[in-house]
């Protein structure tokens, strides 16, 4: 009997063992569920064969399910057919975080936009976060109007804190007169159509938006923007039939970010941000930039910079023929930078740290 009880004392003492040094399956099950959310999504599967504790976790855990795909390897996220989503969504227990379906993957699949409304019906996206579909960029030689965007977004206007649009259309009296994000941060457009009005009613309809993206065409050669909430803003390559050629930043005060990738023949003019504090990065495909006076010209290396401009502390350059006389402009517009990334694939004269640093104390 003593054996006996000696066996089971030492099996309790391993079994306590085992739990002490296990202290993250003692987690509570909505932590456990966060944690698999944030791995992807094999990998999260997987967590059912650690343990029983395991099993339920992952599904009942929020879901996200993204098909976004390498560039060099764009067939990638088109071996998951349209029957695989569709079980996976009516199978799974829990909520749905993230829903994205990259570009050209409807196309490529011949599928109908009636397919994606469809999936967005499914009561496991129910309380959906963020959103981001393209329906793919139609050949250049198509004239057809891009559709609208699914009429089942409605339903998550009370949840969405992500957005992305691409290659829908939003004519004016259609859906974006409708929607309403009211907690809606973070939107995207890319390649869309957009009347001014229709522009206008969507931005309207997001009153805490604080970060915009204007990808590829957007349907308009001109648009004006006043945001009392947005703190960035960024434009990126251009590609369709109607080019922006004009971005007006007429009253942003919560602005702190511009951000310009690779974007020519556009003009941006920044009227009123007061609190702007990053510019970039800027280069000779970089937009014309207009502040004031003050005016920064990609493409052709001009620059006049007649005005300071004091809140912007992170400036990010690059340009094929980076010379000291450009440094120096840039350094008198912007005295109080804080972190400066200069780049040039040929230098006209050297620009060391040295030089910099003096620039900065003597200027």
């Amino acid at each position: 009997m003593a054996m006996v009880s000696g066996a089971k004392r030492r099996r309790g003492l391993e079994e306590e063992q085992e739990e002490d040094e296990d202290r993250i399956s003692r987690l509570p099950d909505g932590v456990l569920g966060d944690i698999v959310t944030l791995l992807p999504t094999n990998d999260g599967a997987r967590t059912q064969v650690l343990s029983s504790r395991w099993r339920h976790i992952w599904r009942s855990a929020p879901l996200n399910i993204d098909l976004d795909i390498d560039p060099d390897y764009p067939l990638g996220a088109h071996n998951v057919t349209e029957g695989v989503i569709s079980r996976i969504l009516s199978a799974h227990q829990g909520p749905c975080r993230r829903f994205s379906i990259p570009e050209h993957y409807l196309l490529y699949r011949d599928l109908r936009v009636t397919s994606l409304d469809g999936w967005l019906e499914s009561p496991a996206l129910d309380r959906l976060q963020e959103l981001e579909f393209h329906y793919g960029r139609p050949h250049s030689s198509n004239l057809a109007p891009l559709p609208p965007p699914p009429a089942s977004v409605h339903r998550f206007s009370s949840t969405l804190r992500a957005v992305s649009f691409g290659g829908c259309g939003f004519a004016d009296g259609n859906n974006a007169s409708g929607l309403h994000f009211p907690v809606l941060k973070q939107l995207s457009l890319s390649d869309v159509k957009f009347s001014e009005t229709s522009l206008r009613a969507l931005l309207s309809a997001c009153p805490v938006l604080q970060s915009l993206l204007l990808r590829g065409s957007i349907g308009l050669s001109r648009v004006q923007i006043a945001s009392p909430t947005l703190r960035s803003i960024g434009v990126r390559s251009n590609h369709g039939r109607v080019i922006l050629r004009q971005l007006i930043i007429e009253d942003a005060p919560c602005l702190e970010r511009l951000l310009c990738f690779d974007y020519l023949g556009i003009t941006i003019s920044v009227i009123s941000a007061p609190e702007l504090l990053v510019l970039g990065p800027l280069s000779d495909r970089s937009p014309r930039l207009e502040f004031g006076t003050t005016v920064i010209q990609g493409g052709s290396g001009f620059v006049s910079l007649k005005m300071v401009l004091h809140s912007v502390k992170v400036l990010s350059l690059f340009e094929e023929r980076l010379s000291l006389d450009v440094v120096i402009e840039f350094m008198k517009c912007f005295p109080y930078l804080e972190r400066q990334e200069w780049q040039g694939r040929k230098m006209c004269g050297v620009v060391s740290t040295g030089i910099l640093l003096a620039l900065l104390i003597f200027i």
